[in-house]
């Protein structure tokens, strides 16, 4: 039984299971109560399961920011109608699950965007915040007033007991959520894949960095006080919140060792999604048309010095190990690549942060700490 409970660490509720439960989707938990007509818990892990998606959405939506303006601060403000065009037109109705590789049109307003794809519901609507962009399905008045009505829609099925109602409206929540989610990461990878085809693959040295210390090293602190079943728990949630696992229900395998703990993602929701194509819309892999993004030729610290991995991958570099050793001393997590993307994917955590082996600082030319253990990952 999963137990969510208030942490005060984040200062909001948590999933608290035990380890090896931590990997499964919070979904079931939600339908649970509402089989048992336990109303108030199925609404409270309702807000739950929201906030794990919406969590992931702000994070995404922070990085593109930081890497689109990266972009125009190069190429001027006037870029900013082609940056689109060269990075989302062509794929966009793809991975929204339309067939026939449709190409978006683009206008935007400012540093706002509308892309209309023919056959898609809603237009892809892009409006920047503060340091963000806010991604949503038609424009973000439309979205909050179809959410509001949806919300009282399902919980009155919840209240009402009406099981098929609930699962029709929790569906239809989860595929507009993964649509926005699946955009803003598949993104990601493209405005790196711009970025590489504007000014080589070396550049990603500074863009990764530049585009993601502002807002990484934040979340750092936090881990300072934070203690290694916190750090867990949050680690799990976020990967729950990219829909990881097979059917992209949110699945992780957490296996506990007496020294660490082993992660692995088959495949995580993003890199290792994209990598394979998704198998929910029937989409291909995303190095494949209409993405046609880029893997990385050479070998560099933030591709664990090695050659042909993927450019959004690379990313895991940088935050699981290289910016945290610089921050914190250690790493945060160590990642395995997996070089055959129908691997799976892990990350490890060790239970005793000084205990991350040599090869967690030497794959991301870092020293390791004085005394630090040579056992292998």
């Amino acid at each position: 039984m999963s137990s969510l409970q208030f942490s005060t660490t984040l200062n909001r509720m948590l999933r608290q299971d035990e380890p090896e439960e931590l990997g499964a989707p919070t979904r079931p938990f939600i339908e649970a109560a509402v089989r048992e007509g336990r109303a108030d818990d199925a609404i409270q892990w309702l807000d739950y399961f929201q906030q794990e998606l919406a969590a992931i959405w702000y994070i995404f939506g922070v990085w593109n920011w930081y890497m689109a303006r990266y972009y125009l601060e190069r190429k001027g403000e006037d870029a900013w109608k082609s940056l689109l065009q060269d990075s989302m037109a062509a794929w966009v109705g793809t991975t929204a699950g339309l067939k026939g590789q449709p190409t978006a049109d683009v206008v935007v307003d400012g540093h706002h965007a509308r892309l209309t794809v023919p056959g898609l519901a809603w237009p892809v609507c892009l409006v920047e915040g503060e340091q963000r962009f806010y991604l949503t399905l038609g424009t973000s008045e439309a979205q909050e007033q179809r959410l509001r009505e949806w919300r009282a829609e399902i919980e009155a099925a919840i209240r009402g007991g009406d099981n098929d109602s609930f699962n029709r409206l929790l569906d239809t929540y989860i595929e507009e959520s993964r649509i926005i989610h699946d955009i803003l990461s598949d993104w990601a990878w493209a405005l790196l894949s711009v970025f590489i085809r504007e000014w080589g693959e070396e550049v990603l040295t500074e863009v990764l960095r530049v585009t993601e210390e502002p807002w990484v090293t934040v979340r750092y602190e936090k881990l300072r006080s934070m203690n290694v079943e916190d750090s867990l728990r949050l680690t799990v949630e976020g990967m729950r919140g990219h829909l990881s696992g097979p059917n992209r229900a949110g699945t992780i395998s957490v296996v506990e060792e007496p020294e660490r703990y082993v992660l692995s993602f088959d495949a995580c929701g993003t890199g290792g999604r994209m990598r394979r194509g998704d198998p929910v819309v029937g989409s291909g892999s995303r190095l494949e048309a209409p993405y046609n993004f880029l893997n990385i030729e050479g070998a560099y610290d933030w591709t664990w010095n090695r050659k042909g991995v993927c450019a959004y991958c690379s990313h895991c570099a940088v935050v699981n190990q290289i910016l945290p050793i610089e921050n914190l001393g250690r790493p945060m997590r160590m990642t395995l690549y997996p070089e055959n993307p129908g691997d799976p994917c892990r990350w490890i955590i060790h239970k005793d942060p000084q205990n991350f082996p040599a090869e967690a600082f030497t794959s991301v030319g870092k020293q390791p700490n004085q005394g630090q253990r040579q056992h292998p990952a």
